[in-house]
């Protein structure tokens, strides 16, 4: 029973991705303004949760050398992604940028739920208590986290219920996390410190390579704004 509820709070983690999905599309067409500060937001949360969380949890579970390893990988998976994507670069559309964007925010999100569904089973071994605790935590800024993809999505004009399906999906990495968590737990610490380290590298690659370039290139003082705001929010989750 206890599992069975643990496995339904990872789920409802997940699932309220979607729900920034939502209301991002209850916005419709975004000012200028508040694409910079949506993306910088993005930006601030993903560097806040893997310096002040991933990281250091990394060098806790297991060592510095899987910790560098993993982050490292995570790093240069996102780099080989977007090297093999198609680049149109002068001629890129704004809508083909946004597009992109919002697939590679899309990818690093759901690098990060995937470890952060891991610690759901982990402290539930723990505690369950804690396990609540720690899926209620991660449910409030999946909100956010999709808001993040979702909003470069709808300005890249992707449909309305592909952006609902492709954040909702990205949200239940949670649930696949949470499965490994409490079946590996007990086996392979040096398993989750590296899957921690790996998502610190693919969400620091990707708010440097595209969420803080074009922040900045749409309104630079909003971007700042949202960025210190994402970071104060990861320290907030901590």
């Amino acid at each position: 029973m206890i599992f069975i509820n643990i496995l339904v709070y990872s789920f409802m983690a997940g699932l309220v991705t979607g729900l920034g999905a939502l209301i991002t599309i209850l916005i419709k067409e975004p000012s200028k303004k508040l694409l910079s500060l949506a993306l910088g937001f993005a930006s601030g949360i993903m560097i806040g949760i893997s310096t002040i969380s991933l990281i250091p949890e990394s060098m806790e579970a297991g060592s510095f050398t899987l910790c560098f390893l993993g982050f490292v990988s995570g790093a240069v998976f996102l780099w080989l992604i977007d090297v093999s994507l198609p680049h149109i670069h002068k001629n890129e559309t704004n809508c083909d940028m946004y597009m992109k964007m919002g697939y590679f925010i899309a990818a690093g999100i759901a690098f990060h739920n995937l470890p952060e569904g891991i610690a759901i089973g982990a402290t539930n071994e723990v505690s369950t208590q804690l396990g609540l605790y720690t899926a209620i935590s991660i449910g409030i800024h999946n909100i956010a986290e999709g808001l993040s993809i979702a909003m470069p999505l709808c300005m890249g004009k992707v449909g309305k219920i592909r952006i609902i399906f492709i954040t909702t999906m990205t949200g239940l990495a949670t649930l696949l996390g949470t499965i490994i968590g409490l079946f590996m737990v007990g086996v392979s610490q040096g398993f989750i410190s590296f899957s921690l380290a790996f998502a610190a590298g693919a969400m620091i690659y990707i708010s440097s390579d595209e969420l803080i370039p074009h922040s900045h290139s749409v309104h630079s003082h909003t971007a700042n704004m949202g960025i210190v705001l994402g970071i104060m929010l990861a320290l907030l989750l901590k």
